[in-house]
């Protein structure tokens, strides 16, 4: 009978594609830049708001059509099943998955969910139409202090997976594997 290898000795296997990491690290990026030019001189604000609209739009499309591990049907489970993992993980039992686990798939839709509430605010606000609407402007702000609490839940939750599965998940997402285990669902 043999051992089976600790996780970090196991065949790595592709997880996450090159867009979804593409889309990240512009989300990512994106955020950062638009925060600190939010009382910029100039357009800046507004051109890294279409660079972060345009990679959410992306995003969104190749969650239906890319790749298995991509797509959102895939990864986003149901209301039970995610409050049997909160109830596991809860008890110190959370198992390991190898692309989303079940509140991690919850956390990217409410992050797109948000990303998309703040550039279409973003957008309105630039328009004939829509420019001066407090409400507009007012969606705005509250969905960006909306994704300013839900990053430091989401990297925490990436802190607390990583420990507890001991594997490095920014790793994982910057270069797109992560180790496989027995009964993982791999991507083909």
């Amino acid at each position: 009978m043999s051992a089976t290898p600790p996780l970090a000795q196991r065949e790595r296997v592709r997880v996450y594609d090159p867009l979804v990491r593409l889309a990240h690290l512009v989300f990512i990026g994106g955020v950062a830049a638009a925060w600190f030019t939010r009382h910029a001189p100039g357009r800046w604000h507004e051109w890294i708001g279409y660079a972060v609209m345009g990679a959410l739009a992306i995003r969104l499309l190749w969650g239906v059509v890319g790749t298995p591990a991509a797509r959102f049907h895939r990864f986003v489970r149901g209301p039970r099943a995610t409050l049997r993992y909160g109830a596991d993980l809860v008890r110190g039992r959370a198992p390991r998955y190898l692309g989303h686990n079940p509140l991690g798939a919850w956390m990217i839709l409410a992050l797109l969910l948000t990303l998309a509430t703040i550039v279409v605010t973003g957008w309105m606000f630039t328009t004939d139409r829509w420019f001066g609407y407090a409400w507009v402007i007012g969606s705005h702000e509250i969905a960006t202090w909306v994704l300013f609490v839900l990053v430091p839940l989401h990297v925490a939750g990436v802190i607390h997976a990583s420990f507890a599965h001991r594997e490095n998940l920014v790793a994982a997402m910057l270069d797109g594997r992560k180790p496989a285990a027995a009964g993982d669902d791999v991507p083909p």
